[in-house]
C-alpha cells in the first residue's frame, strides 16, 4: 500500500511514518519499481505498536530502544520490563499532577458556588481599585 493509504489506516501523516522510517524506529520500507513506497502489514503492525507505546506516554528514543531490545528476543525480557516499569512511573507521575490541578479547579470552584469572594478578587481588589486593571470593575 502507499504511504497515503499507510497514512489513513494508521491515522498518522505521511511526513510522520518518513520520520519513523528515517530515524530506524520502523524499518525501511520496501519500495515499487517506481520507487514509491510499499508499506506492507508487518509494517503497520510495527507502527501500532509504536501508537500504543506513544499513548502511554513512553518517548520515542525509549520505544526505539524497546523495538530493539525486543528485536534480540527473550534473553531482553528484564530491560524492557525496566523500559516499561519507567514509563508507568512516568504515567503516575503526570497522575498525581493532574489530581493535584484537580482539587485546584475543584477547591476554586467551590468557592465560586459558595459565594465567598474568591481568592483571586481579593489578591485583585487593591490593584482593580488602583486602576491598574484596565476594563475591570473595582
Amino acid at each position: 500500500m502507499t504511504i497515503g493509504e499507510a497514512a489513513e489506516r494508521t491515522g498518522l501523516t505521511a511526513d510522520t511514518l518518513r520520520y519513523y522510517e528515517k530515524i530506524g524506529l520502523i524499518p525501511p520500507v520496501p519500495r515499487k519499481e517506481n520507487g514509491l513506497r510499499d508499506y506492507g502489514d508487518e509494517t503497520l503492525k510495527i507502527v501500532g505498536l509504536i501508537q500504543r507505546f506513544k499513548a502511554i506516554g513512553m518517548p520515542l528514543e525509549t520505544i526505539q530502544n524497546y523495538l530493539r531490545l525486543a528485536a534480540l528476543g527473550s534473553a531482553t525480557r528484564n530491560e524492557r520490563r525496566e523500559l516499561l516499569l519507567e514509563t508507568r512511573e512516568n504515567l503516575m507521575k503526570k497522575i498525581d499532577r493532574l489530581s493535584f490541578c484537580l482539587r485546584l479547579a475543584d477547591y476554586q470552584l467551590e468557592r465560586c458556588d459558595g459565594g465567598l469572594t474568591s481568592e483571586t478578587e481579593l489578591a485583585l481588589r487593591g490593584w482593580a481599585v488602583n486602576g491598574a486593571l484596565a476594563g475591570t470593575a473595582a
